[in-house]
């Protein structure tokens, strides 16, 4: 492990410090993440969204915040040729994916927009694994981060950077982070440890001079649509 990172690890809370360090104990570290097992919680209401279709074929990363919704970002399922939406059924949502093995499969139905980037996938039935849940508003700039996302250079397993912090606020209003974040990872969460567990804060986006983007998430508008 990294030094930096093995620091950072020392600095979370005790149970969560020692589950990041076992994690990476466990796994093969890849560039400051570390492959988790798909079927553990809460990593395994994460999935990887798949899009294909006669000419798109592509995938980024979700996440399950209530029974029928996933959470991703909308670059992931934005329209080509003027349309606003890639077309529902061409969209999947596979939790606990790994090496083409998945706990569950289901296909889109529609998407509710929640914020800029932050969209909500509607699912054709209720997926049954417990969701993510979804951290209160007010992270400050040097909190510790999770993200966890299916990467472009290994697309085929989850992998979680256990260690890294929300850097500070954009312009524009988005978080920068540190966590080691590719192509494949638009829409993975980015999670904070709210004492009871870990809690989804924002959704990964992008990367801007080298630095990773994240969109918090409003709680009251997620909850709203998750109680529907």
């Amino acid at each position: 492990m990294h030094l930096r990172r093995l620091a950072m690890c020392l600095l979370l809370p005790l149970g969560l410090a020692l589950a990041a360090v076992a994690a990476r104990a466990a796994g093969a570290d890849i560039g400051g993440r570390v492959i988790v097992a798909p079927d553990a919680a809460p990593w395994r209401a994460v999935g990887r969204l798949n899009v294909a279709g006669f000419r798109i074929r592509r995938h980024c990363t979700a996440t399950l915040v209530a029974p029928d919704l996933a959470l991703t970002a909308r670059h992931c399922v934005g329209g080509f040729n003027g349309e606003a939406w890639v077309a529902p059924e061409l969209v999947h949502f596979l939790p606990g994916y790994s090496r083409g093995g998945y706990l569950e499969h289901h296909q889109a139905i529609g998407y509710v927009p929640i914020g800029n980037e932050a969209v909500l996938v509607r699912l054709d039935g209720r997926v049954g694994i417990q969701p993510v849940p979804i951290a209160e508003a007010g992270t400050a700039p040097g909190t510790a981060l999770f993200e966890a996302g299916y990467s472009r250079d290994k697309g085929q397993v989850l992998t979680v950077d256990p260690a890294c912090r929300f850097l500070g606020w954009s312009d524009d209003g988005l978080w920068h982070h540190d966590c080691e974040a590719i192509g494949g990872d638009s829409g993975a969460p980015i999670l904070i440890d709210t004492g009871a567990g870990l809690a989804v804060a924002a959704i990964h986006i992008g990367r801007r001079g080298g630095v990773g983007l994240a969109e918090p998430l409003d709680p009251d508008r997620l909850r709203r649509h998750a109680r529907r």
